[in-house]
């Protein structure tokens, strides 16, 4: 089981749940025509988010991700990163998620990007502004809690 969340560009201001599920099914379809392993089509401020992510936990993938020899050797284990142009969606090891949580969340802060801490169903921008995405009404495509829905789209 892996511990999810996803950092977006601040400038994908979302003031509802609907719009944002709309955007965010969108964008997990992975229909972008770019290596989702490449930092570099990402936001500039998204890319330099990565470029200090990647070194506390390194990419899986791509071109910053360790050699065989090398996996496992870092302070936590290598997280699975698709990287879009307006978001960074990262996969880590649950048995790392506490510690590694408040490090995203400080990097996103640094680099004036948005938070999405998937497991609490909440995006937090770096205004301050907050958005809570579990509120109690139903998305009109599922019955499913954006947690769930996420977890089966990427645990198939």
């Amino acid at each position: 089981m892996s511990y999810d969340l996803m950092v977006l560009d601040k400038h994908k201001r979302f003031t509802d749940r609907i719009h944002f599920l709309e955007w965010y099914d969108e964008l997990t379809q992975w229909q972008e025509d770019i290596d989702y392993n490449d930092y570099k089509h990402a936001t500039s401020n998204l890319q330099q988010w990565f470029l200090d992510m990647k070194d506390i936990v390194p990419p899986l993938n791509g071109e910053f991700a360790p050699q065989d020899e090398d996996l496992g050797k870092s302070r936590f284990q290598e997280g699975d990163y698709s990287i879009a142009k307006e978001a960074i969606y990262v996969a880590f090891a649950w048995s790392d998620a506490e510690q590694i949580r408040p490090i995203v969340e400080k990097l996103a802060k640094k680099h004036d990007v948005a938070f999405f801490d998937i497991s609490r169903e909440c995006i937090n921008y770096p205004d301050g502004f907050v958005l809570n995405l579990s509120e109690s009404y139903p998305h009109p495509h599922s019955s499913l809690t954006l947690f769930e829905k996420i977890k089966r789209f990427f645990h198939r």
